[in-house]
């Protein structure tokens, strides 16, 4: 079985001290296989999929990590069809918005055009 690997970027949404604002901080994604790491300026984060990424994957799934704060983080996963890319949302309990995005491609994807940043 051939490896899964994916590109692409993230962006985590640090709160400001004493401040209701939060700093988007932008960062790089890759996914092998299940495992996806997301790295940024001064940090870092890896969890494992439920499954590996496929085209047959077609619909949203929310899976459980635990946040670096040892809150629990609710991800959802969406299949970008017409792209051939996902991109993933990360809420931390009982917030509205999300903390982290990403967006991870195949290399035949149109996105990988993009410039690397």
């Amino acid at each position: 079985m051939a490896k899964e690997q994916y590109h692409g970027f993230a962006t985590m949404h640090m709160r400001m001290p004493m401040s209701s604002s939060s700093l988007p901080i932008q960062g790089h994604c890759s996914v092998d296989n299940r495992r996806v790491t997301l790295k940024f300026p001064f940090t870092g984060i890896e969890f494992d999929l439920p499954s590996v990424p496929s085209d047959q994957t077609a619909t949203d799934f929310d899976f459980l990590i635990r946040s670096q704060k040892g809150r629990d983080m609710t991800v959802t996963i969406s299949r970008l069809e017409d792209l051939s890319a996902y991109i993933g949302y990360g809420r931390e309990d009982g917030d509205e918005h999300a903390v982290l995005t990403f967006v991870f491609y195949s290399p035949d994807s149109p996105l990988s055009r993009l410039p690397k940043l």
